[in-house]
């Protein structure tokens, strides 16, 4: 019995390179073409949704890795500025890492699974996970999605005395300020913490799952209309 994710050794090429949802015309194991088929049953429907959780959080991770490779190096906090390329793809990187994180625990028509806070942060062990996990929600919600109220964008009005004055031109200035600022270096090392422990759990549940299903498949592949596709084994 081998019950393996979609990732690493293998790759599935679709009919419409742009249509996620489009029939899989080859599946290839190491490069090499391999059977496959198609097994269109509910609760092998519901396990391929629980992978693209998976997916989303591993998504997750390698965004925050490479936003802290490349904060490293930066003075914090860090004001952005649409004209410094770097705070741009900082901006982007994280905020992407909060919507897809947060994603994960929200129902949707699509996916129609979700993690539960109760069943991943039970107990006070937890207790420092489950305060980090509400903070990054507040910024989602607050901040990222929506136009609330955050310490991470601010605006004020501004009167100026301009001391470079130009002939001609009035030295005193109004000027309409807004500023974005990153969350600090230490708070994106623990929200990678925090990312790297919902997966380790997430996969150990999905992969108890997926040896059961697995199980099921091998000992009535007629059922799932496989049998063509074993029967093929050298």
């Amino acid at each position: 019995m081998d019950a393996k994710k979609d990732g690493d050794r293998f790759f599935f090429v679709h009919q419409d390179k742009h249509d996620s949802n489009s029939p899989i015309i080859e599946c290839l194991i190491d490069g090499v073409s391999a059977p496959f088929a198609i097994i269109n049953d509910p609760e092998a429907n519901q396990l391929a949704r629980w992978q693209l959780i998976t997916k989303e959080l591993e998504f997750v991770e390698s965004q925050l890795i490479i936003a802290l490779d490349r904060i490293s190096g930066c003075k914090e906090p860090v004001s952005l500025d649409r004209r410094d390329r770097e705070g741009v793809i900082l901006k982007s990187l994280i905020d992407s890492a909060i919507i897809g994180y947060i994603k994960c625990f929200n129902q949707t028509k699509g996916r129609r699974v979700k993690l539960e806070v109760r069943s991943l942060f039970p107990t006070k062990n937890e207790f420092t996970y489950l305060k980090l996990h509400t903070l990054l929600k507040d910024l989602r919600d607050s901040y990222i999605a929506h136009a609330g109220v955050s310490n991470s964008e601010g605006s004020q009005t501004v009167a100026v005395l301009d001391p470079g004055r130009r002939a001609r031109v009035n030295n005193e200035v109004v000027v309409a300020h807004s500023s974005f600022i990153l969350p600090g270096k230490v708070l994106i090392t623990d929200f990678l913490g925090l990312v790297r422990y919902v997966l380790s759990k997430h996969r150990c549940s999905l992969q108890e799952k997926l040896n059961a299903f697995c199980k099921k498949v091998i000992e009535n592949p007629k059922k799932f209309n496989v049998e063509a596709v074993f029967n093929k084994r050298g």
